[in-house]
């Protein structure tokens, strides 16, 4: 049976695009520029999420067999733009988008995106199969609302919490917890491997997997590296190297820690490629955890789940800087190292806000400055209370605003973001009120410090 009233509606939605395409639009307004970008972004979703129904659909029916004999992955590579491999991976999204018709309906129409939809499905999938239909429905709902204001990587990392909520009696008990990371290590264990493939063009492409902590060892000293050339090569004005980009300078760092370990460490410490302590790492406990032995798990910064092997591995380090939190995530014992240590304020900073603590922003401590919240030159003071840690653009954004006036000489209120600490001694941000005229608070998602708090969700950015 025909459907050509689809195939008229996808012919006139070609040529409203077209027609928009080809508008004149140097003459826009601001509102409108911004309006026709929400518009879109809104189209793509719901385009998205649409192609994923109907890739569901037309694999459920067997359409491209029956009626090109091929399988549909191979029907839709056929152009060459995408690979058979990309196709698959398409298919089995719709696949799993189709089994949840909740998530699947909040993404055809937009309200999620379909990278969204897939760490719904994740998260969900990791709850207890023994969970009934009814908490099922209700952990659906909860992560659903949650996903309003919460990016694909957060949601992903909900089964816990959405657990804890929904019923509370099923949810881990620490001896699970430490038993379950265990097991999560001898998995890493297995999976370890280092790969180099063949000369091309007089490169070799390498590749690998590590356990966690390995691999953010490896990680923090290419890094720590990277970062001292990089600041060397600014205080040189060297142009060059300013040029190059984050990769180029990952890839010098790691063959300058190999020219280093060849060489034995030779020369004095200040002139050595590698810096001492370079892969220092932070971890974070919960002073409850820290009481109960059985449950001593800790998390990295980025909210990476350590077992207690691991922790115990990083506890033979003499760089470890332990942190202590307690249950409203406030740090209550911060130690501290003596080589290469930044101020205790700052690290304090970094373990409460892990970043840049603007909503969506994810640049990383060692591009961060401390602002005051209370300005410096109005009584401001230093301390974890009145600093929040923001990257040079976002810094840029919350600086106050110098104060205007209109034609008659009377202050103007300027609009802009606004920064606060709020009643648990989190940074908080209000939008302006041309973005927001209620000024709802708003928190940047995924940082260390919410990584304890089992709270009610709150809007985040």
């Amino acid at each position: 049976m025909a459907h050509p009233a689809a195939d008229v509606g996808f012919e006139q939605i070609r040529s409203l695009l077209e027609a928009f395409r080809q508008t004149d639009r140097t003459a826009a307004s601001d509102e409108h520029r911004l309006a026709w970008l929400d518009g879109i972004r809104d189209l793509g979703r719901r385009v998205t999420a649409l192609t994923a129904v109907l890739v569901a659909e037309a694999d459920e029916a067997g359409s491209a067999m029956r009626a090109r004999h091929t399988r549909l992955e191979d029907w839709m590579a056929r152009s060459g733009q995408e690979t058979p491999r990309q196709a698959s991976s398409a298919v089995w999204t719709a696949r799993a988008l189709e089994r949840r018709p909740a998530v699947r309906d909040a993404a055809a129409s937009g309200r999620i995106s379909v990278g969204q939809a897939k760490a719904i499905g994740e998260a969900l999938d990791a709850l207890p199969t023994s969970l009934d239909g009814a908490s099922r429905t209700a952990a659906e709902q909860l992560i659903l609302a949650e996903a309003q204001n919460a990016p694909a990587e957060k949601l992903r990392t909900m089964t816990d919490r959405i657990l804890r909520q929904v019923a509370p009696d099923m949810s881990d008990s620490p001896e699970d917890r430490a038993a379950r990371l265990a097991e999560r290590d001898v998995r890493a264990r297995s999976r370890r491997k280092l790969w180099f493939g063949s000369e091309t063009d007089g490169s070799i492409e390498f590749g690998g997997s590590l356990p966690v902590v390995a691999g953010y060892r490896l990680q923090a000293m290419v890094q720590a590296v990277s970062d001292r050339r990089y600041r060397s090569a600014k205080d040189r004005r060297d142009r060059s190297a300013l040029e190059e980009t984050p990769q180029q300078r990952a890839a010098d760092a790691l063959v300058g820690i190999l020219d280093e370990a060849q060489s034995g460490q030779r020369g004095p410490a200040q002139e050595r490629p590698i810096p001492v302590a370079a892969a220092q790492l932070q971890v974070l406990i919960p002073y409850q955890d820290l009481l109960d032995r059985a449950a001593a798990t800790a998390v990295l910064p980025d909210g990476t789940p350590l077992s207690a092997g691991e922790l115990r591995v990083l506890a033979c380090d003499a760089d470890l800087i332990p942190a202590v939190l307690g249950s409203d995530s406030q740090v209550l014992d911060l130690g501290r190292t003596v080589r290469l240590a930044p101020p205790s304020l700052r690290r304090a900073i970094g373990l409460r806000d892990g970043g840049c603590a603007f909503p969506g922003c994810t640049a990383p401590m060692r591009h961060c400055d401390l602002h005051h919240v209370r300005p410096w030159q109005e009584g401001g003071r230093t301390d974890r209370d009145n600093v929040v840690a923001l990257c040079r653009v976002h810094h840029a954004v919350c600086e106050p605003r110098p104060p205007t006036v209109d034609g008659h000489g009377r202050p103007l209120v300027t609009d802009g973001w606004h920064v606060r600490i709020d009643r648990r001694g989190l940074p908080e941000f209000l939008p302006p009120r041309a973005m927001d005229p209620a000024r709802t608070p708003v928190r940047r998602t995924g940082y260390a410090a919410t990584l304890f708090d089992h709270g009610q969700p709150r809007r985040a950015g």
